[in-house]
């Protein structure tokens, strides 16, 4: 096998170890299909975790096109989708207080996956040629709507048990604090 070759493997590799620890630690997205899918069922939070994964093919795509480089590079443009981030997941905790949201937005705005893809995706865009982009971004989309769909139907099942009222406000003035305070946390956040 040529040296090219084995280089661009052992990066695709090593992307995905790192993508999969990175996918394992909950974050917005995660408390959004949970949240999701006890309240409306596993097909709602299936649906939640395919905004999730289309939101992370938007940020792999502009992470290898350089887009997501520019806005690293850049303190104003990151400190801008930071405090939208932030102002997002307040507005989420306070409708998951009075109950709902989904996917796609929930992504585009979770600086978890922006720094996931701006700080990681450029140092293994130096090895391989043009497919080992494109294994990357789909490889993680894949891999982030089969977790997160499996946490919709793990969900799901739980919430047979969550119907009465009063554990659905427990539920939801819990995900709803949490995201208020994953708001609040990204808000006063330092660059």
């Amino acid at each position: 096998m040529p040296p090219r070759k084995i280089t661009a493997m052992h990066a695709f590799l090593s992307f995905l170890a790192v993508s999969a620890v990175a996918m394992v630690v909950p974050g917005p997205d995660t408390f959004v299909v949970l949240r999701t899918s006890l309240a409306d069922g596993p097909r709602a939070g299936t649906w939640a975790a395919a905004g999730s994964a289309a939101g992370n093919l938007v940020w792999g795509t502009t992470s290898v096109l350089g887009v997501a480089a520019l806005l690293a590079a850049s303190a104003a443009a990151f400190s801008t989708l930071k405090l939208a981030g932030a102002v997002y997941l307040a507005v989420l905790g306070v409708q998951a207080l009075r109950a709902a949201y989904r996917g796609l937005a929930s992504d585009l705005l979770n600086v978890k996956a922006v720094l996931f893809w701006t700080a990681l995706v450029p140092q293994f865009l130096t090895t391989g040629g043009a497919l080992l982009p494109v294994a990357m971004v789909t490889a993680m989309v894949a891999l982030v709507f089969a977790w997160l769909t499996g946490y919709a139907h793990l969900a799901a099942r739980l919430s047979a048990t969550l119907k009465s009222r009063r554990a659905a406000r427990a539920v939801n003035g819990t995900v709803g604090a949490v995201l208020l305070a994953l708001g609040g946390t990204l808000a006063l956040a330092r660059h």
